[in-house]
């Protein structure tokens, strides 16, 4: 089945630039004790995602530092899958920045319907992308990792293990100490690793060595996992000044709560989620999932489970904006049944049975177990076996 990987190089940088104009020519280093993403320019100046940040600062001392924003990259994330679900009914996230998309009974030819997807998603999200495409997805994924933004590349079918074969081994997804070996073997490129036996390179670096193995030779089973998209209610709040008191904040919440248990769209259905979300002062957001223990119906218990969430973790600087998000909504409580909603017909039938029993076998063989001392430490004393009282 051909498969289209879509891939934004430096994802989170391209989200704070977008956010911040103050950005838009600055080096950038995303990150707390480590990398997490850097602009080109730092890329250039040798900044790697996970290197430590003070070693970052000193190759490229002039770059912004900024603190990640994970429920902001996520959410502009979910903006570009449901762009993507407009052109495939099969998308897969795979990471911040990328995804793959079902290319099955396309009509038109695959790089020209890509390259369509790149231009329309700069259109619409500002977003410049690289795709692949390919009969797998691990080729898909190396294709649009090696080919530079706005372009297409794709291998041909059954010629996926002769795109690959020029490539570095430091593409297929072994560890690093199946890499040192291949360096120290002097195996360079996954074709080196394709011309071997697949049983001695199986033998030399196990379970890890044949999936390599695999894909250098262009097998790729691995099946396309598609989003599920849960239906949500997201209601948001703009406060008239930043809120500073935890106070201001609640009622703030409570608003939002309360309009979004009217919302139209819920039609009376229960909620087993509320997601809480702030726009803080001077930049960044908080994010709060409230899980309730049991699907709300009424918005005055889920007010209630929402304010103890909050006033055990309030946001840390003033907030600027509100944002409630209801998730999992569903057409009953969600209440555990008991095994044993129906006791009196069941203990009508374990008589039954009691009594059949006994009949056949004697009063002295059915019992039942009972605890005499359970903190006992020899373990016959924990338990005895009694007549059983029907």
């Amino acid at each position: 089945m051909p498969i289209a990987c879509l891939h934004i190089p430096r994802f989170t940088v391209e989200v704070e630039r977008q956010r911040r104009n103050d950005l838009t020519t600055r080096l950038i280093l995303i990150g707390d004790a480590a990398v997490l993403d850097s602009s080109l320019g730092a890329e250039t100046s040798g900044v790697r995602r996970g290197m430590r940040m003070s070693e970052a600062i000193g190759l490229c001392h002039r770059a912004q530092v900024l603190p990640p924003d994970f429920p902001h990259y996520q959410r502009r994330f979910e903006e570009v899958l449901d762009f993507l679900a407009s052109y495939s009914p099969e998308i897969e996230a795979s990471g911040l920045g990328t995804a793959f998309l079902s290319l099955d009974g396309l009509s038109e030819e695959s790089s020209a319907y890509a390259e369509g997807l790149i231009s329309s998603l700069h259109r619409r999200l500002n977003f410049m992308a690289a795709v692949g495409v390919a009969d797998g997805k691990f080729t898909a994924r190396v294709a649009a990792h090696i080919t530079r933004p706005g372009l297409v590349k794709a291998a041909s079918l059954g010629e996926e293990a002769a795109f690959m074969a020029p490539l570095p081994v430091d593409q297929l997804p072994a560890g690093e100490s199946m890499r040192w070996r291949l360096r120290l073997l002097g195996i360079e490129t996954i074709g080196d690793i394709a011309r071997m036996p697949m049983g001695a390179f199986q033998q030399q670096f196990g379970p890890e060595g044949k999936r390599c193995w695999e894909l250098a030779n262009g097998i790729d089973d691995e099946p396309l996992l598609p989003r599920v998209k849960e239906e949500t209610i997201v209601k948001r709040l703009q406060m008239p000044a930043p809120a500073v008191t935890l106070e201001a904040i609640l009622m703030g919440v409570e608003r939002l709560v309360q309009a979004t248990y009217g919302d139209s769209d819920r039609r009376g259905r229960w909620v087993r989620k509320a997601v809480v979300r702030a726009a803080l002062d001077g930049g960044g957001t908080w994010e709060l999932p409230v899980p309730f223990r049991e699907a709300k119906a009424d918005p005055r218990d889920a007010w209630f489970a929402v304010k103890g969430a909050v006033e055990r973790r309030p946001p840390e600087r003033p907030v600027e904006e509100l944002e409630i998000e209801l998730v999992g909504l569903c057409g009953e409580s969600g209440k555990q049944a008991t095994m044993f909603n129906e006791k009196g017909k069941l203990r009508d039938q374990i008589t039954e049975a009691v009594r059949q029993l006994r009949a056949q076998h004697g009063d002295d063989l059915i019992g039942k177990v009972v605890e005499v001392e359970p903190w006992s430490r020899i373990p016959e004393r924990r338990m005895a076996l009694a007549d059983f009282d029907h």
